[in-house]
């Protein structure tokens, strides 16, 4: 029989912030340096490396999320960069998860690329692909699992194994109701299905609520608790509000913008691929003998 004591299991839970290390910033701030580099080639070089849906090459899929053809496209990625990735790594410190976080930024920015430029082929169009969004999309889908984190080493609400599944189906009923609005022909049918699909995400994000142990009374009073420290609810409340918009900015209403096209396929791959690579990789963590240690 355990004697575990209530203190030690808070123990391990407790997180512990050992502040933002140089060498991390350093290795954030190189993908939007590596962007703008990489604008600098001149036009003719860029539109060499961009990934052609007709005539895909391994280079191409790799170089294309890294090249962009105007400074507005540019200007958008690197602005969704720096909203998206410096949340999901202050999350992660304070969680005690910085090793996780870094065994997630060099799968997104190194194997991503590749693997999000092919999946494009499943949809064959006479078009090609450029820009960084998708990889950056991946970075929302681990959202979830870093808010998860927080709450559950912050205010002691989860386990995170069921409130991440839970902010991510939420996430995709948002994208459901927000990709229907670009479409013109077949409304009705196209609304019925996507009803459909957000029933099912919203029943899918209740099932994993309800087996969590904290009801809503319980997590409300939890997390009024943060508040008491400073900074805490700042970080918690700035990340939910860049998780949640975000779905706004890379599912617009409008999916033609001039002669380019947003590619919210490659938008929602990245979210749930990114989700999926990083639960998964936790629950077969999990499963394995010897208890993870926070790092």
């Amino acid at each position: 029989m355990s004697n575990r004591s209530p203190v030690e299991r808070s123990d391990r839970i407790t997180p512990r912030w050992s502040g933002l290390h140089p060498t991390d910033i350093a290795v954030l701030f190189s993908v939007p340096i590596l962007l703008g580099l990489v604008f600098l080639l001149p036009l003719s070089t860029r539109q060499s490396l961009v990934f052609e849906y007709t005539d895909p090459t391994l280079l191409t899929a790799a170089t294309a999320p890294f090249v962009h053809l105007s400074a507005s496209h540019l200007a958008v990625n690197v602005v969704g960069y720096f909203l998206v990735i410096p949340v999901a790594y202050l999350l992660s410190v304070a969680s005690g998860r910085r090793s996780r976080f870094f065994a997630a930024f060099f799968t997104f920015v190194l194997v991503f690329p590749v693997l999000l430029s092919y999946l494009n082929l499943a949809v064959v169009r006479p078009a090609a692909g450029t820009g960084f969004s998708g990889v950056t999309m991946a970075f929302v889908g681990y959202l979830p699992l870093a808010l998860a984190d927080y709450l559950e080493a912050h205010a002691d609400v989860g386990p995170s194994e069921t409130i991440a599944p839970t902010l991510f189906f939420l996430g995709i009923a948002l994208v459901a109701g927000l990709s229907v609005q670009s479409v013109q022909q077949d409304r009705a049918t196209v609304w019925l299905g996507t009803a459909g699909l957000i029933v099912t995400a919203i029943l899918a994000a209740l099932l994993y609520w309800l087996s969590a142990p904290d009801r809503v009374t319980d997590v409300a009073r939890k997390l009024r608790g943060i508040s008491y420290r400073p900074g805490n609810a700042e970080l918690l409340g700035f990340s939910g509000v860049v998780f949640v918009s975000f779905f706004f900015v890379a599912f617009p209403p409008t999916a033609a913008t001039g002669a380019t096209v947003v590619n919210v396929y490659v938008h929602l791959l990245g979210y749930a691929l990114g989700f999926i690579a990083t639960y998964t990789t936790v629950e077969v963590g999990a499963q394995l003998p010897g208890e993870e240690t926070p790092i």
